[in-house]
Formats: structure tokens, sequence, C-alpha cells
């Protein structure tokens, strides 16, 4: 444990040292603010906007951020050669991933409660409180972010370049938010383009999942059960993701 959270301090350390993620915050924060341009509508539809637009961003360069530094974790080292270096000490290939995942999830997670906090910010200074909705919609976002980083690292494991597993990783993000468009034309289709469809609809994330963003903004609690069933649908895709990664990575040669 005492390895894995070495590691995972040492990505932390790098990623917020990182212009990448310097500029990603810089960005996020600014697109929230910006949703004060929508002062002249009225007072209802101005939370609604910034709630929206708010979330919207978080989650966006939050994934954004999770995907970059996910995806060159381990392929970045490959490519320095510092992984001959790390793996020479007591260091297993499991470890090495799970600090690695630990790691991008903190940085990823710093991003989430900065730009969180601007956004609670903004809204108390419009006289809305953050409900409890909101705080389950960030929750959700975590959620999202975790499956995010962990497909990151499962490709960053295998691929040749740490640009590579990051392009995968942003179609596979992109490909996932259209789940449930694919799972609906699946319905529409039969014979084997109906298999194939569905199957690839079961093999790829369903990030829409994670999507509460609606919900949110009209202050509607989610249910416990749908929140046991979100959480328990990342826990079993981030595992077999790392699981993936893992046998990836005892296949090559350090």
């Amino acid at each position: 444990m005492r390895i894995i959270l070495a590691i995972s301090e040492n990505v932390f350390r790098k990623g917020w040292r990182s212009k990448i993620f310097i500029m990603f915050l810089f960005f996020a924060i600014g697109l929230i603010l910006l949703s004060k341009l929508f002062e002249s509508l009225t007072f209802t539809a101005q939370l609604k906007i910034i709630k929206d637009m708010g979330l919207a961003t978080i989650s966006f360069f939050t994934a954004l951020i999770a995907i970059f530094f996910g995806g060159e974790s381990i392929s970045k080292e490959i490519e320095d050669k510092t992984i001959y270096t790390i793996l020479s000490k007591p260091v297993d290939r499991i470890s090495f991933i799970l600090g690695n995942f630990l790691g991008v999830i903190w940085v990823a997670l710093s991003s989430l409660l900065i730009t969180g906090f601007t956004l609670f910010v903004l809204l108390y200074f419009k006289g809305e409180i953050m409900r409890i909705a909101m705080l389950e919609a960030f929750f959700f976002i975590f959620l999202e972010i975790a499956v995010i980083t962990s497909i990151a690292i499962m490709f960053s494991s295998f691929c040749s370049s740490s640009f590579n597993s990051t392009i995968f990783a942003f179609l596979i993000y992109l490909i996932g938010h259209f789940n449930p468009q694919l799972k609906f034309l699946g319905e529409k289709t039969k014979g084997m383009e109906n298999i194939l469809i569905k199957s690839i609809s079961w093999i790829l994330p369903n990030l829409e999942y994670f999507n509460v963003r609606e919900k949110a903004i009209q202050g509607i609690p989610i249910s416990l059960e749908y929140t046991s069933k979100a959480l328990l649908y990342s826990s079993i895709y981030i595992c077999t993701m790392l699981i993936i990664a893992y046998l990836f990575l005892r296949k090559r040669e350090f």
C-alpha cells in the first residue's frame, strides 16, 4: 500500500506542475464565470443556465484531465524509459497500475473540487444555496471520471505512445455518451447487425448513466437505488479495465 501511495503522490505532483492541467483548469473556471453573461434572462432561467453550463463544463474539463493524464500515465513512462528504473525496484506491475490510477484520480478530483467551488461561489452570489441534488451530481461526475481514468490507463498500458492512448480514450469517452443511442439502434436492426451493435453497446461504457444534470438543475434528488446501481456499475467497469491493463503490462518486457 505504501508503494501505491508513493507512486500516486508522484503522479499527483507531476499533474499539478503540468501546464496542461493549469490550462484546462483556467478554461473551465473561465467558462463557468462566463455564464454570468446571461444576466438579461429571468432569475429562474438564469440559475438554470448557470447550473447546466457549470456542471457540463466541470464534467467535460475534468474528463479531459483524466483522459490526458491517464493516457500518458504508463505509456509516457515507457517512452522515457523511466519504467525500467521503477520496476527494477521492489514494485510489482499491479502496484504500479493502481498507483497511477489513484494519482490521476487525485489530479482529476482536485480539479473537480476547485471548479465545483467556483460554481458554488457563483451560485451563492446569485442567492442560490448548493442543494443536495447538485452535490449528488458532483458525485456522479466523480464516478464517470473514475471510469474514464481506468479506460485511459488501460489504453496507456499497451499503446506505443501516449498520444495514441489519449486519442483512443477520448474516442471512447465520446462514444460512451452515445451508448443509449447505440442500444436504440440495435433494437431497430435484426440478425447479425443486432447482435454486433448490442455487443458493442454492452462492452463500451454507458457514460450517460452518470449524466444527472437535468435532475440536479430541477432539484430532484437521485434515488438510493439508482446511486447504488451506478456505484456498482462503475466499480465493475473500473476493476475490469485495471485487470486488462495489468494483463497487457505483464506481457511487456521491461
